[in-house]
């Protein structure tokens, strides 16, 4: 399986394989070096000691010949082949030699010279490999007559190596056995920490066959973004879904009315200029009606995930845009915001939206049109009044329910209105209608920051 096809938690699980081998590798490396540096240092001391021994129990006499007691501190040089050998020599000559030496030919080493001493490697004829510490020293009688003597012990270092190789061994066992459960324990502990991921996509299969709408679990802090995410895309789309139905059925069924029409005049009406006419008229209605539900089908919708818009722009290009159109009816306009606000919605719903209340505000107008931005801590209000006839107080309700058809709303103020008041209710605001100031009507948007 190519490496990236692979899951996350064997990636994980092959990464930390990769490390813990190396880390253990490179402990056991260090602790077997340290091992042997300790092992060899003990021995080279435990020589030391030995040679200082052997010459606090030496008796010299005049002629440097060398007494010992027949007992020594350290019984293995009184046991014939033990491994533990010693001798003392002058120049060529072997002034002395431990029992258990007897019978062996040890090639010793050359004089080191006084208070020196020399660390070295012997083998003898049996295979047998010795470690060798010659330490020399000088020796002065009463009749003033100096003696150079070497004192000479010898190790079997073989039986040292087995003790290296056991430690090795043991070392390699019990890392590698504590590895094994390390990795074991590790797998488990991937499998748990990455337990909530499975979850999500168990959830997310689970939605695919139609099982669920949304994510409902508790997950993970670090999780909480994600999936608050993939519920605000799913909840767009079902949103979305909602729309298109409801667009195609209130398309349906507002057809129904023009085309019954039409129908009745071409059977009942004889003029054929009248049935022109009827027909014009109800062909422009459907026209309309298709416009509205295909505008009111395409809408966005509120979706965390979109990029924000500045609301300033888009509203002072929609005014440029007006003052040339209305120039004629010398608007007087007035757009205050304290500072500009941006938030998550398609620019070109925020353009649909606010570019139908602004002309009916121009358009109903006669003289001025205010513009109103207020920013709060979750929601942005936009005030958008003029100073025309404004619309009836009892008409307020209705012009501005949701849900109300283009068919019935008030003359005037029919698709623009029901095209704004479809994208406010995608994005989860609310439109309310008031009596401006001004003399005229004050249509106020309240919007979701985030």
């Amino acid at each position: 399986m190519h490496i990236k096809n692979l899951s996350l938690s064997n990636r994980l699980l092959i990464a930390v394989s990769f490390v813990l081998t190396a880390f253990l590798g490179l402990s056991a490396f260090s602790l077997n070096n340290a091992f042997q540096a300790s092992t060899d240092s003990a021995q080279h001391k435990r020589l030391k000691n030995y040679v200082y021994t052997l010459l606090a129990s030496a008796e010299f006499g005049e002629h440097g010949w060398v007494t010992m007691p027949d007992a020594l501190a350290e019984p293995d040089f009184s046991i014939p082949n033990s491994g533990l050998y010693a001798q003392i020599t002058t120049g060529q000559q072997i002034v002395w030699q431990s029992k258990s030496s007897l019978g062996l030919f040890i090639a010793l080493p050359k004089h080191p010279g006084p208070s020196n001493e020399h660390l070295s490697i012997i083998k003898l004829n049996n295979q047998v490999t010795l470690l060798n510490l010659a330490y020399g020293f000088v020796w002065e009688s009463e009749q003033g007559k100096h003696f150079n003597y070497t004192i000479n012990v010898s190790e079997d270092i073989n039986a040292i190596n087995l003790q290296k190789a056991k430690f090795q061994r043991n070392l390699w066992y019990w890392l590698g056995g504590t590895g094994l459960m390390l990795l074991i324990a590790q797998a488990f502990i991937l499998r748990w920490g990455l337990r909530p991921l499975h979850d999500v996509a168990d959830d997310l299969h689970a939605i695919e066959r139609g099982d669920r709408k949304r994510l409902l679990k508790n997950y993970p802090s670090e999780l909480n973004q994600l999936t608050q995410n993939i519920n605000n895309l799913l909840d767009h789309e079902e949103s979305r879904r909602k729309r298109y139905k409801n667009s195609l059925a209130d398309l349906a069924h507002s057809l129904k009315t023009p085309l019954a029409v039409f129908r009745g005049e071409l059977e009942s009406s004889p003029e054929i200029s009248e049935i022109k006419q009827i027909g014009h008229e109800q062909i422009d209605r459907i026209s309309a009606l298709v416009d509205y539900q295909l505008q009111r089908a395409s809408t966005e919708g509120y979706n965390s995930l979109q990029a924000p818009v500045s609301l300033g722009d888009i509203i002072n290009k929609i005014l440029i845009s007006l003052d040339k159109v209305y120039q004629t009816k010398s608007i007087r306009r007035q757009f205050e915001i304290e500072r500009d606000v941006y938030i998550h919605a398609d620019e070109g719903d925020m353009y649909e939206l606010l570019g139908n209340l602004l002309e009916n505000a121009y358009k109903y107008g006669n003289k001025r049109v205010n513009v109103l931005v207020i920013s709060r801590l979750d929601t942005v209000d936009i005030h958008i009044e003029d100073d025309g006839n404004g619309i009836p107080e009892y008409a307020h309700k209705d012009i501005i329910k949701r849900g109300t058809r283009i068919d019935t709303q008030i003359e005037g103020h029919g698709l623009g209105l029901a095209i704004a008041s479809d994208i406010i209710t995608a994005y989860q605001g609310e439109i309310r209608l008031q009596q401006s100031h001004l003399g005229g009507a004050n249509f106020i948007i309240s919007l979701p920051k985030q």
